[in-house]
């Protein structure tokens, strides 16, 4: 599966989104400085890794790693498809900078342990596009 790996800010941090009883995904974005034009990159964290991001606060400098995911979805065989992607992230670390550096100046990088298999695709008819 396809990754990525990029540095910047985040800029805000979204609540859990229960989807379902066996699906749950959490939102953050992250400012990546690139000139004159900044960008504001939206990622998420799924299942039991959402409440990672508690370790985490708006303002912090990261490293972020993610697989990027891409789905086809179609409802019915005449609708037309669309193509949805996303960026997963399974790796999260504070760098130097960070909001939390002011209170913590002395202390190593914090790094959250993440996984190391992407997700599984599920084929139910019921999943969401994302």
């Amino acid at each position: 599966m396809p990754s990525l790996e990029f540095e910047g800010t985040i800029e805000k941090i979204f609540e859990t989104n229960v989807i379902s009883d066996r699906f749950q995904k959490r939102d953050f974005v992250v400012k990546v400085e690139d000139g004159q034009y900044p960008q504001e990159i939206a990622l998420q964290f799924t299942q039991a890794d959402c409440d990672l991001l508690d370790n985490f606060k708006e303002g912090d400098n990261i490293r972020v790693k993610s697989w990027v995911r891409g789905r086809k979805w179609q409802r019915t065989p005449n609708d037309e498809p669309k193509w949805f992607n996303s960026l997963v992230a399974y790796s999260l670390e504070k760098t130097q900078g960070s909001a939390a550096d002011d209170d913590e100046m002395n202390q190593d990088r914090e790094q959250v342990p993440f996984p190391t298999n992407p997700p599984s695709e599920s084929n139910n008819e019921e999943d969401f596009p994302f």
